[in-house]
């Protein structure tokens, strides 16, 4: 099974949720700013009236530093616990961990409290960016018992997660996902179930949520991986099929296809990609996975007919090649002649539009150089068109191969070896035709 990726993806979202910020904890804390309570708050006098009165309108202002600094100076003055606590939690809303934990731990002495639910959520946000887990985590329990809100059972299943406390962090995540369907939390819960070696949970848990609930095209993506790196493309192809007859869209067919182009069952994807107006390129290439060339020469002459797009009319040439074993040098002559007009009507449309030749621009000038090389039609030309395929793919081994068999061809050995060396080794060990031509340039150079 090949689960190894996956786990690695599980490793990262516990390092990314180290990285947070906790804002959620911080904007909980500045939430409790408000509420003022008669029985922790006795002015004294007027002076320390007024410094409530302008610690407060710091906080209304959001102007959080001037309110740490007001209701400390009160705290000092007064030595009143709860300025200590309303200090902690504005230095906490900007960031100032090491006063908002200090006066946070100061307030829990001075009153005996250790449930208060604002001081709590400055320690457990000040734990958990201090990377003390375990604490954080404890502190957020109480947090959850008095406020068993999703977003703080959302922090509460990460830190268990970073804990690497699986199961825990699990029934969390179950609990929230049970509330709202989110994507992102599923894809948590299914790498815990990969990472607890328990595939086919992962593979139920997405399989149900896709027939209930579809996909974002993001998630769609993500799970056509998921369910290739555990092995489970027939179960894939099952769910998607079922999307694709509910709601027959051009979006599920083409996840429908990506799957049975995964399985090699082209004849079937060819058939969804002729009932909808897809993109013409997609069908022609379910033809060539086919090794049907002759249909795929034809629609191609057909698609050229009604767009007069010069894409189409290269590739009339290309399949016609490709459709014969042995290549008679007059079909390789009026293949090049198509090609050279796709060519020539190409580079008008990208002078009018202003734009770069592409790989596919590439592959075609290549194509067209190799023939003419190969078949000998007109040798220097066809070099010059294959460096217009190196210009834009310069260590394309096919690229360079055509350019050193066109060098090998007028007799410059040592130009054609010097090109040819510039393929890396394992490369031409794998293919046969490379090992003929090396063979036969370095025998030139001999």
């Amino acid at each position: 099974m090949r689960v190894k990726h996956i786990k690695v993806r599980y490793e990262r979202y516990r390092k990314e949720f180290m990285k947070a910020k906790f804002a959620c904890l911080v904007f909980c804390v500045v939430g409790g700013f408000y509420v003022l309570s008669a029985s922790e708050v006795n002015a004294n006098n007027a002076n320390e009236d007024m410094m409530i009165v302008m610690g407060l309108d710091s906080l209304y202002h959001n102007d959080f530093a001037e309110s740490r600094d007001d209701f400390l100076l009160l705290f000092e003055e007064t030595k009143n616990p709860y300025y200590a606590k309303l200090a902690a939690q504005a230095a906490a809303a900007i960031g100032d961990l090491q006063t908002s934990m200090n006066l946070a731990l100061l307030y829990q002495k001075l009153t005996g409290d250790t449930n208060d639910l604002q001081i709590n959520k400055v320690l457990a946000d000040g734990y958990t960016k201090n990377g003390d887990i375990n604490k954080a985590i404890e502190v957020l329990e109480k947090v959850k018992q008095q406020e068993p809100s999703l977003q703080v059972l959302k922090i509460l299943a990460n830190l268990y997660l970073l804990q690497k406390n699986l199961p825990k962090s699990l029934e969390l995540f179950d609990e929230i996902y049970k509330e709202e369907k989110d994507e992102e939390l599923l894809v948590k819960m299914i790498l815990i179930h990969i990472t607890q070696n328990q595939p086919q949970k992962a593979i139920d848990m997405l399989s149900a949520h896709l027939l209930s609930y579809g996909c974002s095209d993001m998630f769609c993506e993500e799970s056509l991986k998921i369910y290739s790196d555990l092995n489970a493309l027939q179960t894939a192809k099952e769910v998607f099929k079922q999307i694709y007859t509910k709601n027959p869209t051009i979006p599920n067919a083409t996840n429908f296809m990506r799957i049975l182009v995964s399985l090699k069952q082209y004849q079937e994807a060819q058939g969804i990609a002729e009932s909808f107006p897809f993109d013409k390129g997609l069908l022609l290439d379910l033809y060539v996975m086919q090794g049907d060339y002759t249909k795929a020469y034809k629609q191609a002459e057909r698609f050229y007919k009604e767009s007069k797009n010069p894409k189409f009319l290269a590739l009339q040439a290309v399949y016609e090649i490709s459709a014969n074993q042995n290549i008679s040098k007059q079909k390789a002559i009026e293949a090049s002649k198509k090609l050279e007009k796709a060519i020539k009507e190409r580079k008008k449309e990208l002078q009018q539009a202003k734009q770069k030749p592409t790989t596919q621009d590439a592959f075609f000038y290549n194509f067209v150089g190799y023939l003419m090389i190969d078949y000998e039609i007109d040798i220097k030309k066809g070099i010059a068109y294959v460096k217009d395929a190196l210009a834009l793919e310069s260590n394309s081994v096919a690229y360079l191969d055509s350019l050193a068999w066109g060098y090998y061809k007028i007799g410059q050995c040592k130009e054609a070896l010097n090109v040819f060396l510039r393929i890396p080794k394992n490369a031409i060990e794998a293919d046969s035709e490379l090992k003929a031509h090396a063979v036969q340039i370095q025998s030139c150079t001999q």
